[in-house]
């Protein structure tokens, strides 16, 4: 039996307490009755089996039948990437890259990227969308938006750098990958990493790769690299 998620941020082990927002999705669209199981998250790893004791329009009475800590899946990545003037593209990224279990987004500010069209709380109520449709249990961290400087000092097991230029021996993105290391993968713009950017970054230890013959778009880049993280887990 397929049992529905809900997302609770505030939810600790001394207090379970449904949401006006909750109670009416699982009462008008899931028609959910007295009995029936769910479970509840705080998008922080904890997972609790709950059952409705008692449900009306404005509330819903529940009881706690377990109470589960869920282990990342995965090892952290965190996907630094130029956001593009067209949310609905990052949206599309941002379901995509929750449903493979990544750790952390930050939108990368580079010299040539576009316009910054962020709105965080549209991309958040997607994230946790896809979290829940996933059934898992950790909610991305979606970060404010950050000029490259202030990215590339972070401390992370492998540091690597997307980039079409010729001024750099580039490794495959297959190869540089390592299993099981905490990984900070940079992408760019449409318009590329500058040489200036791409030298800033070796110089702090990122490798810089190449993801293939062909082009890639700056959504599919950062689709195709969660994907290839995902497999060598």
């Amino acid at each position: 039996m397929n049992i529905p998620y809900f997302f609770e941020p505030n939810l600790t082990t001394d207090s379970v307490i449904l949401s006006d927002a909750n109670t009416h999705y699982m009462l008008q669209v899931l028609r959910m009755r007295e009995g029936e199981s769910f479970f509840l998250t705080n998008g922080l790893g904890e997972k609790y089996l709950c059952s409705i004791k008692t449900i009306s329009k404005k509330k819903a009475e529940i009881s706690v039948l377990e109470r589960i800590f869920e282990e990342r899946r995965m090892t952290p990545l965190h996907l630094a990437i130029a956001f593009t003037k067209n949310p609905s593209r990052m949206e599309w990224l941002l379901e995509k890259v929750c449903e493979m279990g990544i750790e952390t987004i930050t939108p990368l500010l580079t010299q040539r990227s576009e316009k910054n069209y962020f709105k965080k709380e549209r991309f958040e109520k997607i994230l946790t969308a896809a979290m829940l449709q996933s059934q898992q249990t950790y909610l991305p961290t979606l970060g404010e938006p950050k000029a490259l400087q202030e990215i590339i000092e972070t401390e992370y097991d492998q540091k690597l750098i997307a980039y079409c230029g010729q001024e750099y021996e580039k490794n495959s993105v297959i190869n540089a990958l390592r299993p099981g290391k905490s990984t900070l993968f940079l992408i760019g713009p449409e318009g590329d990493f500058t040489a200036d950017e791409v030298h800033l970054c070796r110089q702090h230890q990122f490798s810089t790769i190449h993801l293939g013959v062909n082009r890639l778009r700056t959504e599919t880049a950062g689709l195709f690299v969660c994907t290839l993280f995902n497999a060598i887990q």
